[in-house]
């Protein structure tokens, strides 16, 4: 009989584990909204516009860790500060390219996604600032940050023809 507890304890805390790591990815997913970049060219004429992949694609928030390190991407995704209105990055699309920073100024609004979950927070978009030393121009999307699923802005980069 004590054999019996035993294994019915064992596949309670077993099923609690599981059960809390299950809520802790919702969590995170629901939690997570940043803001998505997608990258295009542009030729100096406005002639052609196409979607482009960078070569060695080295990003950071401004005081922070590096979220992408010499690696080739068509897209990149900056955590936005949830205490602060606004957050600043480096952004250098090749090692021989002079780097950028992008400025994002927007309001924070708190949302609430389930007792286990807590409070999120969802970003407004106000400005977008940015040195133009490989980036052209930028193109604003969408301001409502909810989900880093939407592409919530687009960064062109001139090319001579």
């Amino acid at each position: 009989m004590k054999r019996i507890y035993q294994i019915l304890l064992t596949g309670f805390i077993f099923a609690g584990i599981i059960a809390c790591e299950n809520e802790t990815k919702v969590c995170d997913q629901t939690l997570r909204n940043d803001l998505h970049i997608h990258f295009k060219r542009d030729s100096a004429n406005g002639a052609f516009i196409r979607d482009t992949v960078m070569p060695k694609v080295t990003a950071y928030a401004l005081t922070k860790d590096s979220l992408y390190r010499k690696q080739p991407a068509s897209d990149i995704f900056f955590p936005l500060s949830p205490v602060s209105d606004s957050s600043k990055f480096y952004l250098k699309v090749d090692s021989t390219a002079v780097a950028d920073t992008l400025t994002f100024k927007y309001s924070r609004v708190k949302h609430f996604i389930s007792p286990g979950c807590g409070f999120g927070t969802y970003f407004n978009l106000d400005t977008v600032l940015t040195t133009k030393h490989t980036i052209g121009y930028i193109q604003i999307n969408n301001k409502s940050v909810t989900s880093s699923n939407d592409t919530h802005l687009l960064l062109y980069f001139l090319v001579s023809q």
